[in-house]
């Protein structure tokens, strides 16, 4: 009898395991385009830290970038585009208005352009006769501007088919590349300044660059890293030790960040970190498998955590200057005669703008045309490669049309933004990484307007991938979706 008992037990116990196993959903497989794009960015983080179109590195990088681009278009589907027209359209503008620069023009319509007066007096000259020309001023540069393209591209074409799943997992690459960045410029101060961690060879030596070759770009992703780590803790997935594990290697990093910000020498990096934080500090919610959420609980309060957290970063702030190593900040206090002049090369910008009304020198014409028209007190043997200022930059060289595309751009990002953080259910993981995604662009925006960041290979991905997260399908669901459903 009690071995009867004891097989109808085990009888029993087998069909409920097989029951239990049927009513558990499996998980589904990742795809080739997840991986494809994980592997592409972890290319891209190793190549393409660099804005010079004479990077050895391009010759890897734009190939693998056209491919890629083929690859993601013979897998495209119809459904894939949906909620992502305006993004897609957005990127066709841009490339439309590169190829409109490289068309050549009739030499009548040429000649009257505004700006190109000493280049048809030198043709009457050297009696060159009628030439057809492109509207830049530069055709090469033009040719390596839209070739650009192409690594962006490849990222928003492999993104949009990600699943909603693969697409939040983007973020832990993002980070674990960027921290990788962050780790060898730390490397990168204690070792040799001409050391063989410098990957180009047009870069700020024996400062924290990371995988960049400009210190004020690798400070810029640094600083992205803070509003990113916010959303990697705020998770709901996995178990409770797995949030706390999460929390502790977010908190951890984030301490890193401060001292290692400060030491890269940049300034910009350094102003960045500021917004960025709090940022970080707006962007966190504790899990909400963690927590007991109380009706009417929706603002944001400071806690000991919060001052916890402000008293540690300060601190670390005051030891990183009192050793000095925070190039940063003293460098906020000594003036250097090329940072310094960059008020002037604006205002020499803004007169450039409208020397070259409306139409511009040229997509990719910056320097040359500087070198045209620049003032005598900068003939030296440096030359300026930028205007260190991309939204004077922009309309300089693409003229009132990339003006047009810039303010349309800017006007979805705003009205985006706005619907993002009117939403209740703010624990959903599609809105938390919809909003991280409308914080990197944000950061990135502020550094452009000092800087250059997003002609480099690395931002552009970097920026693609915020650009997804913010036109994420899944944000087109009720906005009263239950905090569970965050996955959804």
């Amino acid at each position: 009898m009690q071995h009867l008992a004891s097989r109808c037990l085990f009888r029993r116990t087998q069909l409920s395991v097989f029951d239990l196993s049927a009513t558990v959903a499996k998980p589904k497989s990742t795809s080739f385009q997840f991986w494809t794009l994980a592997l592409f960015i972890g290319i891209l983080f190793l190549t393409g830290g660099a804005s010079r179109v004479d990077a050895q590195s391009l010759l890897l990088l734009r190939p693998l970038s056209v491919i890629l681009c083929a690859v993601a278009l013979l897998t495209l589907k119809k459904e894939h585009l949906e909620g992502r027209k305006w993004l897609l359209g957005g990127f066709a503008s841009i490339a439309t208005l590169c190829i409109i620069h490289l068309i050549p023009l009739p030499p009548i319509l040429w000649q009257n352009l505004p700006g190109r007066e000493i280049i048809v007096e030198v043709d009457r000259l050297a009696a060159l006769g009628e030439i057809w020309r492109p509207l830049t001023m530069t055709p090469m540069n033009g040719w390596h501007a839209l070739a650009s393209l192409a690594t962006p591209l490849a990222v928003l074409l492999l993104g949009i088919q990600l699943t909603k799943d693969e697409l939040y997992r983007l973020l832990p690459v993002l980070l674990a590349l960027a921290a990788l960045s962050g780790l060898i410029g730390m490397i990168q101060i204690m070792g040799n300044p001409k050391g063989p961690l410098y990957l180009y060879r047009i870069t700020n030596n024996g400062a924290a660059v990371g995988l960049f070759a400009n210190r004020n770009h690798a400070a810029v992703l640094l600083a992205c890293i803070f509003p990113m780590l916010a959303v990697y803790a705020s998770l709901s997935t996995g178990s409770v030790d797995q949030q706390r594990m999460r929390q502790f290697s977010a908190l951890a990093a984030g301490i890193v960040l401060v001292p290692l910000i400060l030491v890269t020498g940049s300034r910009s990096g350094m102003l960045l970190a500021l917004p960025a934080l709090v940022a970080t500090a707006v962007l966190y919610r504790k899990p909400v498998s963690g927590r007991v959420v109380r009706r009417g609980e929706t603002g944001f309060k400071l806690r000991a955590g919060h001052v916890v957290g402000a008293g540690v970063v300060i601190s670390l702030i005051l030891l990183t200057i009192f050793y000095a190593r925070a190039e940063a900040w003293d460098r906020m206090f000594t003036k250097s005669t090329i940072e310094e002049g960059r008020t002037d090369l604006w205002e020499i910008g803004m007169q450039m703008i409208w020397t070259y009304f409306p139409f511009g020198s040229g997509i990719g014409s910056f320097v040359e045309v500087f070198q045209r028209d620049e003032p005598s007190s900068y003939l030296n043997a440096a030359y300026v490669n930028h205007l260190h200022n991309d939204w004077l930059e922009i309309p300089l060289t693409g003229g009132v049309p990339a003006m047009l595309i810039l303010l349309v751009a800017a006007a979805f990002y705003i009205s985006r933004t706005a619907s993002l953080w009117r939403r209740n259910d703010q624990d959903r993981r599609a809105v938390k990484i919809a909003r991280l995604g409308s914080i990197l662009i944000a950061v990135t925006a502020l550094a452009s307007a000092a800087d250059y960041p997003l002609r480099t290979p690395i931002f552009m991905a970097v920026f693609a991938v915020a650009c997804l997260w913010l036109t994420l399908p899944a944000l087109s669901e009720q906005a009263g979706a239950s905090p569970e459903s965050a996955g959804k």
